[in-house]
């Protein structure tokens, strides 16, 4: 298990380190030309998704430690996943690129913060959660905030280099975070399969409210449909190798990833068919007619 928690945080600092390579210190001056745009995705991603957690997991009735799994999942918004995606979709890859960067900052001390704090009344009282809010707001930096920083400043010193290695750094590191995965699924595999059933149908619920909160909010502030559909993303897919870090190397308990695994599988397969109907509506509507 030590070997696999080694990669597994080697595997999510690389992650960030490449989405630092894709910003500049300029690129967050342009968050000021859409201030309600920003301000509404992140209100949503760091406090109605986590509300939506804990009421579908108690409605759902599940254990302890697979509501505080599901509030995990909720927990950590956005990631290189959501950026790869809105791109693809042909959305606003900028905006994604740094709203991700803004709420991977935020993420560093809100998570542990309402993590701590909403575990234990979901009646969660494993040994991992008495881990002290100083010392995991230090981890979380360690494996978030400090690659992004230090993947811009390599951009800003070496932009060419950085525009070369980027695509590099995040297949080596998505490689390395799927034999994580598939090594804990193979080493938990009966424990794992036997909470499928009873977390499926909340992780799925989970999914579709985060796309359609987000993509019914950038609706009411009439947003562009290229910015709704950046929206949705955003606060629809989540950072499932943050949430399996926290779970596997800081909460150690591996119980915590059947909603994190089956939220990470379920957002692709849903998620991947929008996007390439978005991006073939896009690029039909581009072509010249006639």
């Amino acid at each position: 298990m030590f070997e696999l928690s080694l990669l597994l945080s080697w595997a999510l600092i690389l992650m960030m380190f490449a989405m630092g390579l894709g910003l500049a210190a300029r690129d967050f001056l342009g968050l000021l030309r859409s201030p309600k745009l920003v301000l509404i995705t992140l209100f949503a991603q760091l406090f109605l998704l986590p509300v939506m957690a804990v009421g579908i997991a108690l409605v759902s009735g599940l254990t302890p430690a697979l509501s505080v799994g599901l509030l995990l999942v909720a927990l950590c918004p956005s990631g290189s996943t959501s950026n790869f995606l809105t791109k693809l979709g042909n959305g606003n890859a900028a905006l994604s690129l740094i709203l991700t960067a803004l709420i991977s900052l935020i993420t560093v001390f809100s998570l542990p913060l309402v993590l701590l704090t909403l575990a234990p009344m979901l009646g969660y009282t494993q040994v991992g959660m008495s881990l002290s809010f100083i010392a995991t707001v230090t981890d979380i930096a360690m494996h978030t905030l400090l690659p992004v920083i230090a993947g811009m400043l390599f951009r800003a010193l070496f932009i060419d280099t950085a525009r070369r290695i980027e695509s590099l750094a995040v297949m080596v590191s998505s490689i390395a975070f799927v034999v994580v995965i598939a090594l804990l699924w193979q080493q938990n595999w009966s424990s794992i399969v036997g909470s499928f059933g009873e977390v499926g149908l909340a992780t799925l619920a989970l999914l579709f409210c985060g796309l359609l909160v987000g993509l019914g909010l950038g609706a009411m502030i009439r947003a562009s449909s290229r910015n709704r559909f950046t929206m949705m993303l955003e606060v629809g897919i989540q950072n499932g190798a943050l949430a399996f870090f926290i779970a596997v190397n800081l909460l150690k308990d591996i119980t915590l990833i059947a909603p994190v695994t089956v939220y990470t599988v379920a957002m692709v397969l849903v998620a991947l068919p929008i996007v390439l109907y978005r991006r073939h509506n896009v690029s039909m509507q581009s072509s010249p007619s006639g």
